[in-house]
């Protein structure tokens, strides 16, 4: 990479390229204009921040005011169960007790 930069300097240079040396702390900015600014500066307002602990704390108490989803009630019909072999085949059908009647 070292090798190639130095290439393209000397290409630059032969094509009549000149390399002008500046101090340190100069600035390529004419001094009797403003200087621009920033490319990370942009002119939009600062956005206000949500923090996260607000936001974790609105979703708890949304968990907390859920009421309990209603429990699945037990069928009160029968249900019929196959039994089957060794091989796979159905044996016979059996089917489970009736629930208790109140």
């Amino acid at each position: 990479m070292r090798d190639e930069l130095r290439k393209k300097t000397e290409e630059f240079l032969k094509r009549g390229g000149e390399i002008k040396q500046h101090n340190q702390g100069e600035t390529g900015e004419p001094a009797d204009k403003p200087r621009a600014r920033s490319v990370f500066v942009s002119g939009e307002p600062r956005q206000t921040r949500t923090y996260i602990n607000d936001v974790v704390s609105a979703l708890d108490s949304r968990k907390k005011k859920k009421t309990p989803s209603k429990l699945i009630k037990a069928s009160k019909r029968p249900k019929k169960k196959l039994i089957y072999d060794d091989f796979g085949e159905p044996v016979r059908e059996v089917w489970t007790d009736h629930p208790k009647a109140p």
